[in-house]
């Protein structure tokens, strides 16, 4: 079962600046609230261990990563009950005196007759999340310098 979600929000700050602050896995779990912890083990390509909610481990293997535009990666060595892999990509576009942060995330499910009938209450879950964490990110930049 895979569940694909997409959430944009405009920044009024460059697509440099938002890049390097979303990016920053450092501070990722102040805002993404999914992400509890995360640590860089390699930079290039850029690999991230990362512990999230539900109890899941996972690492993010950067597949593009080019500043300040675009992003992919896939999720694997992945531990979790529910989900078995995953990815997304994320785009910083200018646009006016800011730039327009889209993230399209997906996460694939083990195959439960559960989770299947969850499908619905699963994807809310993840899109607000998604939009939550944004809107955080969004006012976390604006405090910047």
């Amino acid at each position: 079962m895979t569940v694909t979600i997409s959430e944009s929000i405009f920044i009024n700050r460059p697509p440099y600046l938002v890049w390097d602050f979303t990016q920053d896995y450092n501070k990722r779990s102040l805002w993404d609230k999914t992400i509890r912890e995360a640590k860089v083990i390699e930079t290039k390509p850029r690999r991230i261990s990362i512990v999230g909610s539900w109890g899941l481990k996972a690492e993010l293997v950067y597949k593009l990563d080019d500043r300040p535009n675009k992003t992919s990666l896939v999720m694997t060595n992945v531990s979790s009950v529910m989900i078995s892999g995953g990815g997304g990509s994320w785009k910083y576009i200018p646009e006016d005196s800011g730039t327009l942060w889209t993230q399209t995330n997906t996460l694939i499910f083990k195959d439960s007759f559960l989770l299947r009938l969850l499908r619905p209450l699963i994807t809310m879950s993840l899109k607000k999340n998604t939009r939550r964490g944004m809107k955080t990110a969004k006012t976390m930049l604006g405090k910047l310098p």
